[in-house]
């Protein structure tokens, strides 16, 4: 696998200060249903619902402030937290993303996405708790249909090529696309992602997560906490579906998205310790 070169005209401008206004409900998961028993091969009607969710900014409206709520424990009887190893895949469609307005992150080299990548799993392992899990990171990866498809025509062939890196889970992150000024918002995604299968599974194909880093929504980087949302659900895949979501509106498996309101509470808990996922011998180190 090469490393993601192709960044070099990511541009590095000014910020932009916009108030975002309350928009249609975001979802956290695309209304799609694998089967359990075949690993897809391609998913061209699936829909994340482009243009038609809040209204996202391509940088922060305001001062930086952290949103991110702690963690319940999780696995209360171990000494030290579980590692998960995340592997990324990226397509084309990064350079027209929230990070190309960040002038960290857009340098126009491949380290800058790599900064991208490393505070989005660091942010993600809080939203998660760091006394519960560490994530670890490979790649990022460029997707076999970068150049073509804006969004992963076949991610199984992906995380199935994948798994001799020693990847836990496969990520596949997509964005919203923003104007060159970055400073233009712009109506989302609808669906923050889809999961299929659970931890563990890349050799089979499976395990992996497509995942909407959307950028700003009331001044909260909405990256991270999808990103949890659905590391949670692959860690629960074993559990029936009608049990892999949570009631309380600030529940991280809360089937809406809410910018720095939701987080891993005792419904996350009590999932995660009846799921057997985290027992799989991938995790175990």
């Amino acid at each position: 696998m090469k490393m993601l070169m192709l960044l070099a005209t990511l541009l590095s401008v000014s910020n932009a200060y916009l108030v975002v206004p309350q928009m249609p409900q975001l979802y956290f998961s695309s209304p799609y249903v694998y089967s359990p028993y075949i690993v897809p091969q391609l998913y061209s009607t699936v829909s994340f619902g482009p243009g038609a969710g809040a209204i996202f900014t391509p940088t922060r409206s305001g001062p930086v402030k952290d949103s991110i709520l702690p963690a319940d424990t999780i696995y209360a009887g171990r000494a030290t937290p579980r590692t998960v190893d995340l592997c990324y895949f990226l397509g084309n469609d990064i350079a027209k993303s929230h990070v190309a307005c960040d002038k960290d992150w857009a340098d126009g080299t491949a380290e800058g996405v790599k900064k991208y990548i490393n505070e989005l799993t660091f942010d993600t392992n809080r939203v998660l708790g760091e006394k519960n899990l560490v994530l670890a990171w490979k790649g990022p990866f460029v997707r076999h249909d970068a150049e073509y498809s804006r969004y992963p025509s076949n991610p199984a062939q992906d995380t199935a090529s994948a798994a001799s890196q020693g990847c836990d889970a496969v990520v596949f992150l997509v964005f919203n696309e923003f104007k060159n000024d970055c400073t233009s918002a712009v109506a989302g995604h609808q669906y923050g992602g889809i999961n299929q299968g659970g931890m563990c599974e890349a050799a089979k194909g499976s395990g992996y997560a497509v995942v909407v880093d959307q950028g700003y929504l009331d001044n909260v980087w909405t990256g991270p906490m999808i990103l949890a949302h659905h590391l949670v659900k692959l860690l629960i895949a074993d559990l029936a579906a009608q049990e892999q979501t949570c009631p309380d509106q600030g529940s991280l498996l809360f089937s809406e998205l809410r910018p720095g309101k939701q987080r891993v509470d005792q419904c996350v808990v009590e999932k995660l310790n009846k799921s057997g996922v985290s027992n799989r011998p991938c995790l175990q180190n």
